[in-house]
Formats: structure tokens, C-alpha cells, sequence
């Protein structure tokens, strides 16, 4: 499978656990609890799986093979991607700060900066970086990159830890997208 592909499966993932924080940071706004152990369960998931596995992936394996096949890292759009996973960490230490305060109108102001900023970053990557990568890597250098990541996600973050984690995003997308889903009875 392409590298790229791999990358975009894990985006739609993120993407998921994009609109659970959104549809938690909409429940907050109406003044309805959210479930404290679903926060952290879903800022657990930002960490571990999109920074700490995604982010980790594209840093240390595509990333590099991008800049060996031309693209500079020190300016264009790998800087811009790198700072933007900087800010991403920055924000969702923040969300987390915000919680384990009781600060939840700062908790919702940086969950909606979080959305937009990783919302914007998958487009820019599959629009721009995905198709860039498509026409300047062989399909050679493509599968070490491939079999780079699935090593990386094997032996460094498991497999069972990858299987909880989508679970955790399912369990809490069935329990907060759901409700979004429903039609409203006239």
C-alpha cells in the first residue's frame, strides 16, 4: 500500500476525533456536561495517536524521505508542516491544562483553534504534500516508506495500543457523533 494512503487512513481517523472534540466543545457551549473521563480519553488519543504515532511517522520516516528526494526542510511547506505539529502540541497541552483546572471556556477556545489548525494541516497534506510525494518518489523508496511505518507501528507503539486507540475513538464517536446523526422528530 502506498505510503500515503497509510497516512490518509490514519487522517480520517483524526478527522473522527476531530468532530467528537467538536461535538464535546458544542456540548460544553450548551451548558451540558461533558464526561471528564471522555475529555481525557480523546486528549489521550491526540497525544498518543496523532502526535505520538502520526506525527511521530511522518517526522522521522516521510518526512526525511521527502527531503532526500528534494524537498527542503528548513523552508516550504515541511517547516510549515513541523511548526504546525509544534502548535498542535502546544494546543492540546493546553486543552489539558484548561481541564485539570476547571477552566472549560479556555478548554473550548483552544479545542476550536486545535480543530481549525489540524483540519487545515490534513488538507494541506493530502492536497499538496500527498501529491507531491506521489510525483517525486519512486515506488521503491515509496514501500520502505510503507514498511517504515508499519514496523514503527508494530514493534514501537504495538499493536494492541493501536487497536485501543481506535476502539477508545469509535466507542466515543458512537457516543457523541451519534447524537449529531439523529434527525430531529417535528
Amino acid at each position: 500500500m502506498k505510503s500515503t494512503k497509510l497516512l490518509a487512513a490514519d487522517h480520517e481517523l483524526i478527522s473522527q476525533a476531530l468532530r467528537v472534540l467538536d461535538s464535546m466543545t458544542m456540548e460544553i457551549r450548551r451548558g451540558k456536561d461533558t464526561n471528564a473521563d471522555d475529555i481525557e480519553s480523546l486528549l489521550g488519543f491526540l497525544r498518543n495517536f496523532a502526535d505520538g504515532c502520526h506525527h511521530v511517522k511522518e517526522e522521522a520516516i516521510f518526512f526525511p524521505a521527502l527531503m532526500q528526494a528534494g524537498i527542503p526542510l528548513d523552508s516550504g511547506p515541511l517547516r510549515v508542516m513541523n511548526q504546525e505539529h509544534e502548535r498542535g502540541r502546544g494546543l492540546t497541552s493546553v486543552m489539558q491544562d484548561a481541564i485539570a483546572h476547571g477552566r472549560t471556556s479556555d478548554f473550548v477556545l483552544y479545542a476550536c483553534r486545535y480543530i481549525q489548525l489540524l483540519s487545515e494541516h490534513i488538507d494541506k497534506e493530502e492536497r499538496w504534500l500527498f501529491e507531491k510525494a506521489a510525483q517525486i518518489l519512486s515506488d521503491e523508496e515509496d514501500e520502505r516508506i510503507a514498511d517504515a511505518f508499519e514496523h514503527f507501528e508494530t514493534t514501537i507503539v504495538g499493536t494492541l495500543a493501536q487497536e485501543r486507540t481506535r476502539k477508545t475513538i469509535e466507542g466515543l464517536a458512537s457516543k457523541y457523533l451519534a447524537a449529531r446523526a439523529t434527525p430531529r422528530q417535528p
